[in-house]
This record gives structure tokens, sequence and C-alpha cells, in this order.
């Protein structure tokens, strides 16, 4: 389902429309080595329509390079925002029981 996240920068608000797929790609754009690229893409391509040049003009250097520090600060605030809904997860701990039941295994 997809969320209309505002942030503002500078003077300026900004909607973002983010969906699941485009989140997705943004974080498989990231395990590809980038960050600040797949953020700006994802950035670009979520906001309003009609906020887009001004949205390249905050965000970027004014020669179409991505200020990286203001463009990986949004994503976060849309990050936290877009998955403050799922479910907290949590490492359970194995036993002690278990641990010393497979280590006896192991050794034998």
């Amino acid at each position: 389902m997809a969320q209309v996240i505002c942030i503002t920068a500078g003077a300026v608000a900004f909607s973002f429309t983010v969906d699941d797929r485009m989140y997705n790609k943004f974080v498989d754009g990231m395990t590809k080595g980038g960050a600040v690229l797949p953020a700006y893409n994802m950035l670009s391509n979520a906001v309003d329509n009609e906020q887009h040049a001004k949205f390249v003009e905050t965000f970027t250097d004014g020669q179409n390079n991505p200020r990286a520090t203001l463009v990986l600060e949004a994503v976060g605030m849309i990050t936290e925002e877009f998955t403050s809904d799922l479910p907290k997860l949590v490492k359970t701990p194995t036993s002690s029981a278990n641990s010393l039941k497979g280590m006896a295994t192991s050794n034998s």
C-alpha cells in the first residue's frame, strides 16, 4: 500500500508517495554497492510531479549531482516512516541446554 510522506527541506514541504515496489527497488539498488544514487532515484520517482523541479533544485548541486547528505537524510526519514508499521524482530537466544547438547554432539 502506498504511503504519502511529507518532508520539509529548507522552506519547501515535499510530498513523497512510496509503495513496496518502489522501496524494494531502492533496497535492491543499495545491495549493488551504492547508496546515494538509489536513494536519489527513489526520491525523484516518489516526489509529487508538481514538485519535481523544486526537488531537483533542492536535492542536487546544480549540475545534477545529488547532495548526498540531504538525500540520505530524507531517505532515512522515509524509511523510518514507511517501515514503522512492520513488526519488530527479536533474535531468540538458544537455551543453554540446547547449546550444550550441540557441543556434545559436535565433539564426539
